[in-house]
């Protein structure tokens, strides 16, 4: 669920670099992609543990609805659908398969309470931020942030974006989380404002199991 909510949080262009540059370059973002309503985007999502020899590497492609909607749909190595709404958390590997359905009503409200609508002042008494230009990935911007709040620290530990420095869009961002563990998701073909088809975010017509 972390990289659920901090992927909604980053679409909606909630975060941005950091002490020198936090404030220039928020203000450029949210001019510019604050009013973004909808993002068609591919992925791929690297995962690594401690329990895995070898990451896992998964791709699909994304449709986002902001604020708060969201679905991914994985093409490799296995198909499945991850539904993101306001309250509902949904993933649905096959037809055949029963649905895990998780009520995220909470989780959403966290996300809203520490990203959404806050200023450059208010996200700094969360996090730790730094930010520069990534020679490694040219054209970007590097943002690292590392929570203060107790809460926040006990499922993650560290969080870092890059943001397209033209379109101060987000291009990939790394978690790690308190075990130890990795996600790193990267964007592609992203496409800002383009019509969502009908029943998209509807869950499919599958047997459920919540969680």
């Amino acid at each position: 669920m972390p990289i659920i909510a901090a992927l909604m949080l980053l679409l909606a262009g909630a975060a941005a670099p950091a002490p020198d540059l936090f404030d220039d370059i928020y203000a450029r973002g949210q001019a510019r992609n604050g009013d973004v309503k909808t993002v068609h985007a591919s992925f791929t999502e690297t995962t690594t543990s401690t329990l895995l020899r070898d990451p896992i590497v998964a791709r699909g492609t994304l449709v986002a609805e902001m604020p708060a909607r969201l679905r991914l749909d994985y093409t490799a190595p296995d198909r499945r659908t991850v539904i993101v709404t306001e309250r509902e958390l949904r993933i649905t590997a096959t037809a055949a398969t029963p649905a895990i359905v998780r009520d995220i009503t909470t989780a959403q409200g966290r996300v809203k309470k520490y990203f959404v609508d806050k200023s450059p002042a208010e996200l700094r008494k969360h996090f730790t931020v730094r930010a520069f230009v990534d020679s490694a990935v040219p054209g970007t911007y590097q943002v690292e942030m590392i929570p203060t709040r107790k809460q926040i620290k006990e499922g993650l530990s560290e969080l870092r974006i890059w943001v397209d420095e033209e379109t101060l869009f987000l291009r990939q961002m790394r978690m790690t989380f308190a075990s130890g563990d990795t996600k790193t998701f990267v964007l592609g073909k992203v496409q800002l404002d383009q019509p969502i088809a009908p029943g998209t975010f509807e869950a499919p017509e599958t047997r459920t199991v919540t969680r």
